[in-house]
């Protein structure tokens, strides 16, 4: 019997029409795939942007508010009540209620020391002690062109202006020595950039503190970008954070003496009566083309800015305000 042949069916491949199904299907995927990857990374800018800003933001105030608060800081005991003496030289300001906090409106009248170019906004200079104390331990008479401190944990060296104070005389001098780091430490007040003697008779419930002078300016940094800078008495000046885009301040005034704010400005006639500072802060995103729109709009310091006024290359930044008071705690009544 001959067996049954099967007849073979020859292999088939797909169409025409079904290649181009397949085709579209896939182009329709993979177009959702990549809108989907866009706007991903969209969102991702965006948050990224902002958390910067944020960071930043915090960063800047949080310092400025530790300095404010401080302005005027002798130790111990009000600055208004106590004899302040400055024999360190020029270009050593002296200490007093009325330099201890002073604004400048855009800038208006602020020596920069730096070589750094101021970009915008105002200046705010602040003045006090800025560490701890370290106590005496010799040559306590004001005749002697020296005192002596046990140690030297706070890092006292040749330049640095210090202060001495016993919570009612306070001398404030410029460091003319080298200082040990131990033991009984050495320091040096002499002629060279000093005039005369301290005033203060002191004994070993005195201490030591360093003293300086920190004006925030906004400048232009190494990249182009603004930046938030701190410059200190020796004029090295330390960039703090960047894209600070403008910075304004306003001052809460106590004008009738009760340690309580009565009023507000910008430019007060009389610094002394400052007991709080606004701090306004309008930040940019570190990116560009981030905003879908340039007709962005915010209110900062009593207006409102327009970021189609900007440059071209900063017109879709993201641009945010931040806001601080802070109180003088010098000039606050005690709680």
């Amino acid at each position: 019997m001959r067996p049954l042949l099967i007849p073979s069916r020859g292999q088939a491949g797909f169409g025409l029409v079904e290649l181009m199904i397949a085709m579209t299907l896939g182009l329709v995927l993979l177009g959702g795939i990549g809108y989907v990857f866009v706007g991903s990374r969209g969102v991702f800018r965006t948050t990224d942007n902002l958390s910067r800003i944020q960071e930043n933001a915090r960063y800047a105030l949080d310092v400025m508010s530790r300095d404010i608060r401080m302005a005027g800081y002798v130790g111990c005991g009000n600055i208004a009540s106590m004899t302040v003496n400055t024999i360190a030289k020029a270009p050593v300001p002296q200490m007093t209620v009325e330099n201890a906090l002073v604004g400048y409106d855009n800038g208006t009248g602020w020596t920069n020391p730096t070589g750094i170019t101021r970009a915008a906004g105002d200046v705010l200079s602040i003045m006090g002690a800025f560490s701890s104390g370290v106590n005496l331990t010799g040559n306590l008479i004001p005749s002697n062109a020296n005192i002596q401190v046990n140690g030297n944990p706070d890092g006292f060296k040749q330049g640095d202006v210090l202060m001495v104070t016993n919570c009612t005389n306070a001398d404030v001098f410029k460091v003319t020595n080298n200082p040990g780091s131990s033991g009984t430490v050495t320091l040096t007040h002499a002629n060279s950039s000093n005039t005369g003697n301290r005033l203060g008779s002191y004994s070993s419930d005195a201490f030591v503190m360093r003293v300086d002078q920190y004006s925030y300016f906004i400048g232009t940094n190494p990249a182009g970008n603004r930046a938030l800078y701190r410059v200190g008495l020796d004029g090295t000046a330390e960039e703090l954070v960047e894209h600070v885009h403008d910075m304004q301040f306003r001052y809460g005034l106590d004008t009738n003496g009760d340690g309580a704010v009565d009023s507000y400005s910008a430019t007060p006639g009389t610094w002394t009566q400052v007991a709080s500072v606004t701090v306004n802060l309008l930040m940019r995103s570190p990116d560009n083309n981030i905003s879908t729109s340039t007709q962005q709009s915010v209110t900062f310091n009593n207006g409102t800015f327009d970021a189609s006024a900007e440059d071209a290359a900063d017109q879709r930044r993201l641009y945010q305000v931040f806001t601080s008071t802070v109180g003088v705690r010098n000039r606050l009544p005690a709680l």
